[in-house]
Parts: C-alpha cells; structure tokens; sequence
C-alpha cells in the first residue's frame, strides 16, 4: 500500500519523525502508536494557529493535532474545547486576536521560556549571523574559514568519564603567527548526561556552529 497523500494527514509526518528520531519509537500496533502521540504531547512545543474560516478538512487537521497532544489557536468564532485531557490544557481556543496569537498558544501549550545571561564582552544573536569581517578588523589572527580548514565535532562519553567545564587549548606560541594569517581550527567536544543518546550527538554538533557565527564581529 502506498503512502496517504490526503492534506489532512501530511502536517503528521513531522511529528512521528521526530519520535522515531529523537525518541528511539517505532512505528507498529495500538501500543506503538500510543507512545508516539504521548512522546509528542510531552516532548514537542508544537501548537496549531487556525486563521480564517475552518472547513471540514481544517477540522480533521485540527483532530489529528490535538491527538498529538498540539492545542488549536483559531481566530474565527469555532466550538472551543476547553477542559485539558490528551492536551495539556484547552484543547481549541477561538476568537483569538492576531496580535495575542503568539503569547496565547505559548500559554496554552505550557511552553516554559527561559532566558539565559550569555557572559562573553559582545553583544550576541541571531541578527549577527553570516556578519562579513573585513581583513583590516581581524585583530590577530583567524581561524579557520575559506583560507584554510575548520571543523567541530563532538562526541558523548560515559558521565564517569567528562569533568564538567574543563577545556584544554593548544595554539601556536606568541608571537610566532604573523598578523591576519589563517590558521586551521579544530573542535572537539566531549559531552555526557543521565539521559544522553547517540541520536543527540549531532544536534548538538550543529549548535557549535551557530555560537560561533552569533556573536558581533
């Protein structure tokens, strides 16, 4: 039997992947499929935002992500399902201003916001990725990029095996590298945790690459 090409069941691919990925699931009978609509509810932040009118086949989209545990923001006048059950809290929120949308799905979902003190002296984020520096800023040296080779990798270890915090660096000597020369750069990361999976390992690698390109300059 072929894959379901039905628009109703395509936004549900994305979540038993990240089961099957993330989660170590797999698909199967009742039980399996209990567990991945259950690793969905509490593992992925995901929530629906239903705008204009909502037909039948808005509806059943709508079914399929409250089964995996993902609320409803709607802004049209729909039937609300309040009382909490295979969602977290309010199943379908209607008549919800555009301009509230955002702050009522993240409250509805139980999304936990955390905000975290980078210490490092420049300013840090997203709207600094991909910043172009000019040859004549670089200080002393680069690392690195198209004139030579750079990688991270990052591996996990058994928790007995990792001192938290501890780093080690080996750099040419002072005064040995001539100004604005490229030299290569390698990364190793060693991590550990209780619940630690190899899945992770990659993840987490793809992240040293965004710290790297976020702070300015």
């Amino acid at each position: 039997m072929g894959p379901i090409r039905h628009p109703s069941f395509t936004p549900w691919v994305s979540p038993a992947r990240a089961a099957f990925t993330f989660g170590g699931l797999r698909p199967g009978g009742l039980k399996e499929t209990r567990e991945i609509l259950l690793y969905n509810k509490r593992r992925v932040m995901a929530f629906v935002l239903a705008l204009g009118e909502v037909d039948d086949e808005k509806y059943a989209t709508a079914a399929g992500a409250i089964n995996f545990g993902f609320p409803v923001i709607a802004d049209t006048d729909i039937p609300e399902i309040l009382p909490s059950g295979i969602c977290t809290y309010e199943h379908v929120v209607a008549n919800v201003a555009h301009r509230d949308m955002p702050s009522r799905a993240v409250e509805v979902r139980g999304v936990k916001i955390r905000t975290v003190e980078i210490p490092i002296p420049v300013r840090h984020g997203p709207a600094f990725e991909g910043e172009r520096v000019r040859k004549e800023d670089v200080c002393v040296v680069e690392f690195g990029g198209k004139f030579n080779r750079g990688f991270e990798y990052l591996a996990s270890r058994p928790m007995d095996q990792i001192q938290d915090g501890s780093s080690a660096w080996w750099v040419p000597k002072s005064g040995t590298c001539p100004r604005a020369r490229a030299l290569p750069l390698a990364i190793f990361i060693e991590v550990a945790g209780r619940k630690m999976q190899p899945e992770f390992e990659s993840i987490l690698e793809r992240h040293v690459h965004s710290f790297l390109s976020e702070p300015m300059g």
